[in-house]
């Protein structure tokens, strides 16, 4: 246990570096695209985008999340799997280059049928140094890990903005930027991994080695398509129902919604996986890290949040341009979704490492069938901010429904503190914004450069303070956590 905290707080450690370096450079990516491209081309990018991050979901097919799960792995099963990735990469590319037309009729955008087909070559690429970057994941070794994702994302990120901002490419910046990013994302792992004795694969292949694989990971995958797919619904009903304009807009505000969230929450539940897989067999201990992974989330993302809220209608003209300011509403109303988001995603660890691949896929199902009918009747408004209402409300529904229906058939009756750990960190940060939108109402002649550096400065302390007044304990936890003492207390 003591080995298993200690590179759990290592591997946090190295993680928040990559989480910042990254989110920092793709937030950068997307104010910079933003003011250059407009919201149209915007809108445009936001379709590439959608087939790219579905398209990778079946390159992965739940494989990666099946190698970590499993304790012990043969040379033979990894061999298998390795040439078996590398084959659905390249049945992946066939397929988006043959279906490339149909996606762009089906959002009326002719102009996507070749940056959908290019694109697709990322898929050949990335199946090479997939398998090497899971098994370091499976051995908690985050160094490399951070290195080759600082990497390949920043000049991944540095040339699609060149291209946007000094060339007249458009969308197609994004295209070509993608490629190069996952040229090194994949080389470097190839090169270790080939190197590597212990993780070179070999020219064998066994269909039998890897069945077991294949069948947890087409679950996994149903689960996380299919979650996909309701994820990004609202942004597919958008794009399809009122064009690339409100995609544009509505796009922006979910991504700047999203991009902080998303970094935050990976930087604990890419973690929390592999430790919740070493001790999926101790309901106490699962149910204790979950809640405390919940309150540290809601501790992270409430008062981010709030301040999100607060000073969008100041940061929007003056980092976007006055093009943008449609999309101010919409940021404040997602940040309602952006946190019942944030504090779902644990429990899709929390599933896979107790083996309950299939509940998560029955739930995903379950969401299908709800969501895309509420989005649907929300675009049929033709208003944006009436679809991010619709997807607000609804995210925060099914967070509890959820918790009825599995989290707490593997934890354990814990509603009072999960409300707990969800409602101190929310008061608080309310207090904060409140306080801020007082304080805003005074300073008329500060200018937004001059509200935004005193907002963010007086909302960190006002929060700092209400944590030391009323979660102590959270913060002894986090001290704890850094300083190698605990992850996951025993006794």
């Amino acid at each position: 246990m003591a080995s298993l905290k200690s590179k759990a707080v290592t591997s946090v450690k190295l993680t928040s570096i990559s989480m910042l370096v990254t989110s920092v450079l793709q937030i950068a990516q997307l104010l910079i695209l933003g003011r250059v491209l407009g919201p149209e081309i915007f809108g445009l990018i936001a379709m590439v985008q959608i087939v790219i991050q579905f398209s990778q979901l079946f390159l992965e097919m739940g494989i990666t999340d099946a190698i970590i799960q499993k304790e012990k792995i043969s040379k033979i099963e990894l061999s298998s799997l390795y040439w078996f990735s590398i084959f659905v990469g390249f049945v992946l590319f066939l397929i988006l280059f043959i279906l490339a037309p149909v996606i762009a009729l089906m959002f009326n955008e002719p102009s996507l049928t070749g940056m959908i087909q290019v694109v697709g070559i990322s898929f050949i690429i990335l199946p090479f140094g997939l398998q090497f970057q899971t098994l370091a994941t499976k051995k908690l070794e985050f160094s490399q890990i951070t290195k080759n994702e600082i990497l390949a994302t920043t000049i991944g990120v540095l040339l699609t903005v060149y291209l946007a901002a000094f060339t007249a490419l458009g969308a197609w910046s994004l295209v070509y930027g993608h490629i190069v990013m996952s040229l090194f994302r994949s080389v470097p792992w190839v090169i270790a991994g080939y190197q590597d004795a212990e993780t070179r694969p070999q020219l064998v292949f066994s269909w039998k080695a890897i069945k077991g694989f294949v069948s947890f990971g087409l679950y996994r995958l149903g689960s996380t398509s299919i979650n996909y797919f309701t994820t990004k619904i609202d942004q597919m009903v958008v794009g399809v129902m009122l064009g690339p304009v409100a995609l544009g807009y509505y796009s922006m505000a979910m991504n700047l919604i999203m991009q902080p969230v998303q970094k935050l929450n990976s930087m604990i539940n890419r973690v929390a996986f592999p430790v919740f897989s070493k001790i999926q067999l101790d309901k106490r201990k699962l149910r204790k890290t979950y809640l405390l992974i919940t309150t540290m989330l809601t501790s992270f993302n409430a008062p981010l949040l709030a301040g999100v809220i607060v000073l969008a209608p100041y940061a929007v003209p003056l980092l976007l341009g006055e093009d943008w300011e449609r999309s101010i509403l919409i940021i404040q109303i997602l940040c309602l979704y952006g946190l019942f988001k944030a504090l779902g995603n644990p429990s899709g660890s929390l599933f896979i490492a107790v083996g309950k691949v299939r509940w998560s896929f029955y739930w995903q199902l379950f969401q299908l069938a709800i969501i895309p009918v509420v989005v649907f009747l929300a675009g049929l408004s033709g208003e944006i901010f009436v679809v991010a209402i619709a997807v607000g409300l609804l995210k925060m529904l099914l967070f509890y429904v959820s918790y009825f229906v599995r989290i707490r058939q593997i934890i354990g009756d814990s509603l009072r503190e999960l409300n707990l750990s969800i409602v101190k960190p929310v008061v608080h940060s309310f207090i904060m914004m409140a306080l801020l939108y007082l304080l805003n109402s005074r300073l008329t002649e500060v200018g937004a450069v001059g509200i935004i550096i005193t907002d963010a400065i007086t909302g960190g302390l006002i929060y700092g303070v209400l944590m030391v007044l009323n979660q102590r304990e959270l913060i002894v936890e986090v001290k704890g956590f850094f300083r190698k003492k605990t992850l996951v207390k025993q006794g």
